[in-house]
């Protein structure tokens, strides 16, 4: 019979660090029961951890509330990989065999061992996604069995530079934490929101984040394209911030408000003008046009990597993310690209919320952390760790401390009665005494006892 297990999950943002814990029971449903976000500037950048020290001050900030709050004593934690130098990159590895033999799961694992031997400057690979087998003069994705003297294997290796999972280790091991496993994210997204005939039939998931866009492409239900570009909603919300000369809060706050990542002609035939800080007004109009400047270049970008599977995404292009939220972001998309299959998806709502957690089930900003849960099968807390007393097995230095432990060894502290003599601390013979010398009598002692012994005297003359 199972038990529930504690799950803890955390993401390192570019606009903030969050962590979740649920509990997943025995029969694999799982409820979240705590959620925490703590808002670290300048420790990510473009999902890349810039500052250790005030990355492991988040982390420490975040799993420390988790606990007060929960009762619970959280050992280790699952966290995603992602950040701007993540991407796949093709790789061909061809073998020529001396004769026709029917290819065999040892070739196959030949070829991918010597793949995983391809070396990138500066970068490791985190995973490798077979792509298709050429066997002789044909493509398939199923080479065993087949008989041929030539085969072809061609991989999309899943690289990112060697420091961005080093960082992340570094900012854990800091906070005191163990990893407990390590998920490149945008794979993860992509297996909880997308469903199989989605991926079969060809579709791109763009996360649209705050600092970073990732683009992931599937079709025939294999990985065909993974790329991180380093634009996002923090883009738009900074122009504004720059234009207007406002603090970059509230800038965040008009683009929520007002923001639209398309607006028709006829929308705008009225100007209207929106009160800011210190009594000042800007043009609704001129708001609009910043945003929907940025917005474009973005989409552009994504267009770019997009394009050259447009004719195979039958199920088309699926945002998600927290930036996903602006309105108007697939009129946007149509329009400029000419591309219909978008849509915007929020995160499945399979999952059971604590009654006393304040949160949007279906926020697009909770997809990462809630895939990571439903992954992660490891128990993430333990029993806090009872720290080691200072004192033991050593005498306490109790100024009121009369006496020795007994010999019964139950730690209780005996103290002798009145007039009880202290039993000496060693076993060790003691020294004798030396002989007290006689005290001389002083000179008004002298005095009284002459003058006792005159008095004597008196009396035996009567």
């Amino acid at each position: 019979m199972g038990v529930e297990k504690n799950i803890v999950a955390i993401e390192l943002g570019s606009s903030a660090i969050r962590a979740i814990i649920g509990q997943k029971r025995p029969d694999g449903t799982l409820q979240v029961v705590g959620y925490e976000r703590e808002t670290a500037p300048d420790s990510i950048h473009k999902g890349v951890v810039y500052n250790i020290d005030k990355t492991i001050q988040a982390i420490a900030a975040v799993i420390k509330r988790i606990e007060e709050r929960q009762k619970v004593f959280v050992n280790q934690v699952y966290v995603g990989i992602s950040g701007q130098s993540l991407r796949t990159v093709p790789n061909t590895v061809r073998r020529q065999l001396d004769v026709k033999v029917a290819i065999s799961e040892e070739i196959i694992e030949g070829l991918k061992d010597e793949n995983l031997n391809q070396v990138y400057p500066g970068c490791e690979i985190l995973d490798t996604v077979p792509q298709e087998f050429r066997v002789g003069a044909h493509l398939t994705n199923e080479p065993v069995g087949i008989m041929a003297d030539r085969i072809e294997g061609f991989y999309k290796n899943i690289i990112a530079r060697k420091t961005l999972q080093e960082n992340i280790k570094r900012c854990l091991q800091g906070a005191n934490l163990e990893m407990a496993g390590v998920f490149i994210s945008p794979l993860l997204l992509s297996g909880y929101l997308l469903t199989d005939p989605e991926k079969r039939s060809g579709c791109a998931l763009v996360d649209f984040g705050a600092d970073t866009t990732t683009v992931a492409i599937y079709e025939k239900n294999i990985l065909r394209h993974l790329v991180v570009l380093p634009l996002g909603g923090n883009n738009i919300t900074n122009d504004i911030a720059s234009i207007f000369h406002i603090e970059h809060e509230e800038a965040e706050n008009l683009k929520r408000t007002y923001g639209s990542a398309y607006t028709e002609e006829s929308d705008l035939q009225e100007s209207r003008t929106i009160n800011i800080s210190n009594d000042r007004h800007i043009d609704e109009r001129r708001l609009l046009a910043i945003i929907e400047a940025r917005q474009q270049e973005i989409l552009d970008n994504v267009w770019e990597q997009v394009k050259v599977y447009s004719d195979r995404l039958l199920s088309g292009i699926i945002f998600t993310g927290g930036a996903s939220n602006i309105r108007h972001l697939e009129k946007a998309f149509e329009a400029y690209h000419h591309f219909d299959k978008v849509k915007t998806r929020i995160m499945p709502t399979s999952v059971d919320y604590s009654t006393n957690l304040k949160l949007d089930p279906q926020a697009n900003t909770l997809a990462t952390l809630m895939a990571m849960l439903r992954r992660g099968d490891d128990e993430c807390t333990d029993e806090k760790p009872v720290e080691p007393d200072l004192f033991e097995g050593k005498q306490k230095e109790d100024p009121t401390f009369v006496g020795n432990t007994p010999a019964g060894g139950d730690g209780t502290v005996r103290t002798p009665r009145s007039g009880e003599a202290d039993a000496p601390d060693t076993a060790e013979p003691t020294e004798p005494e030396a002989p007290k010398e006689p005290k001389k009598p002083s000179a008004w002692g002298r005095f009284w006892r002459g003058v006792k012994e005159a008095a004597e005297g008196l009396v035996d003359d009567k």
